[in-house]
């Protein structure tokens, strides 16, 4: 092993070699599969290659990629490994910081979108516990008439709890959306995604006299994802249609929402009527900080290709007649030998 390679691994110069004294310098989690990985490639004399971390003596964590052979004599007997070890811990901590910063400005943009929501979040809340408040006061008044009808009383007992637990969902929902979290992906529906998200924007779309029209495909297949993340994606691109058909007549305020599953894929797209792309270059709207919005940061769609980009996706942008159509294609979630998503 070169001088370079000892210090690496922190072997002493003179320091006599083994696949134990090696293993041993292997990270804990680390070793037994690359200790599978060695064996497999010194049982078959094919060429390895993989990605492992070093715990050194010194308590320093070192990522590696490893890549060589084992050779054999004439008797087929093996007799020498020739390999090479890169050290790419600056790399990988780069990524690393690289991820967490999209991570922070990705949930940043979710705070900021709540900001935007705050009035029809408002008013959302605002229906149930004017609700509850009602039932109680008229179960307060059936009270000071006399001894209420149990069945009436039991009614307003029950509208009362189904009014609590709607404002209670409301509330957890906002808070499951703005909070920071790993990202943690699962096998989703985006048909539930896009039906969750039109509920958070329901009293917005009033607001803003806008009709929504779904088509969505029946029995479409799950994809691998982050809830959270999709609901940003749908999220902001239904904020930018509204804002896109601010001067648009409100007879014409119109949004198309439509998933489709193409091959091994599920499309969505979100169609508006409003002004539209830049003609003489759509895809200018992808870069940051440009911004149609007098008030906007440019960040929203940037953020969104990202989350779109992280997932093995692509999203793309075009002019329709009369308005925009924005669509996000995501890989079907892969499944496992028994037909059942991984």
């Amino acid at each position: 092993m070169s001088d370079k390679g000892r210090a690496i691994f922190n072997f002493a110069p003179d320091e006599a070699l083994s696949r134990e004294l090696f293993l041993s310098r292997v990270h804990p989690e680390d070793r037994v599969a690359v200790d599978e990985a060695i064996e497999r490639t010194r049982v078959s004399s094919q060429v390895f290659e993989f990605e492992y971390r070093l715990l050194r003596p010194d308590g320093q964590t070192r990522w590696l990629i490893s890549r060589g052979r084992y050779l054999r004599n004439d008797q087929g007997r093996v007799n020498e490994l020739i390999g090479v070890a890169i050290d790419v811990t600056a790399q990988v901590q780069a990524n690393l910081q690289l991820r967490l910063q999209r991570e922070e400005l990705a949930h940043l943009s979710r705070v900021a979108l709540m900001g935007e929501l705050t009035a029809s979040l408002a008013h959302e809340l605002n229906q149930p516990l004017t609700a509850i408040a009602s039932n109680a006061a008229a179960g307060r008044r059936f009270l000071a008439l006399g001894s209420p009808e149990p069945e009436m009383f039991d009614e307003l007992l029950a509208d009362v709890a189904s009014d609590a637990r709607r404002a209670g969902d409301i509330i957890h929902g906002i808070h499951h959306f703005v909070r920071k979290s790993e990202s943690v992906r699962r096998a989703v529906n985006l048909n539930e995604i896009i039906r969750e998200v039109l509920r958070l924007l329901h009293s917005d779309l009033l607001g803003r006299a806008t009709a929504v029209e779904t088509q969505l495909a029946p029995n479409l297949p799950p994809v691998d994802a982050n809830s959270v993340q999709l609901q940003q994606i749908l999220l902001n691109l239904l904020m930018n249609s509204l804002e896109a058909m601010h001067l648009t007549p409100a007879e014409k305020r119109r949004i198309l929402i439509s998933t489709e599953c193409e091959a091994d894929s599920v499309v969505t797209s979100v169609r508006d009527y409003g002004g539209g792309l830049p003609k003489d270059n759509p895809d200018k709207i992808f870069t940051h900080f440009y911004s149609t919005k007098p008030t906007g940061m440019g960040m929203g769609l940037t953020i969104v290709r990202s989350i779109v980009e992280s997932h093995g996706g692509e999203l793309a942008a075009e002019n329709a007649d009369d308005g925009a159509r924005f669509s996000f294609r995501l890989p079907v979630a892969a499944k496992n030998e028994t037909g059942e998503v991984a």
